[in-house]
């Protein structure tokens, strides 16, 4: 079984790559649906991060409002880096577990969907990482039509992570996304077609 990291900036085409792959047969782990179940259900690590930025990350149920939560740790590198040593580690062990599961079940592909693969270091539990770059306007332009952040937000985040440059260097495979959907498949077309997947 093939284990493949895509990554990418906020706004870059992390998910609809993710999607191709899903297409094709791949199980898809989104490390950020992951993040936010076990600061929901694992209570070591959500004990830590409520000791880490205080009780103002709960709502009125007692529960972590991740609108909250976001408005810390995205204040300072610091402090995103004490979010990302809380719950990293927690998220490698759950892949891990899927990877063993899934490549019980006969599974040709694993792809690990996550915005911040290189700055977890899960890289070195992968076969191959793939990189979505964009031109920053355009990452803007897009994440701003999903009506969830403010521009504002989206430029807070993209500062606290790492650049299009720095994910280049350290992947296996580039894919610029500046154009169609159809340009898109095309390029992560030709990555499927050179893994070495095994019938």
């Amino acid at each position: 079984m093939l284990r493949i990291g895509i990554t990418g900036g906020i706004g870059s085409g992390k998910s609809t790559a993710a999607r191709f792959f899903k297409e094709r047969g791949a199980q898809v782990f989104d490390a950020d649906v992951e993040a936010k179940l076990i600061l929901q259900h694992h209570q070591p690590t959500r004990k830590a991060v409520i000791e880490a930025f205080g009780e103002a990350v709960l709502n009125k149920a007692g529960e972590i409002d991740f609108g909250r939560l976001a408005a810390y740790a995205f204040s300072t590198p610091e402090q995103q880096q004490q979010l990302n040593d809380i719950v990293h580690h927690e998220v490698i062990w759950v892949a891990k577990r899927e990877f063993a599961t899934a490549d019980q079940k006969g599974a040709a592909i694993f792809i690990v969907d996550a915005p911040l693969l290189f700055e977890a270091h899960l890289e070195h539990h992968l076969d191959y990482t793939l990189a979505l770059v964009a031109d920053e306007e355009l990452r803007v332009e897009r994440t701003v039509a999903r009506g969830i952040l403010t521009e504002e937000d989206i430029r807070k985040r993209m500062r606290l992570q790492f650049t299009d440059e720095e994910r280049a260097a350290r992947a296996n495979f580039v894919v610029q996304n500046n154009g169609t959907l159809e340009e898109l498949h095309e390029q992560l077309q030709a990555i499927y077609d050179s893994l070495p997947i095994q019938p």
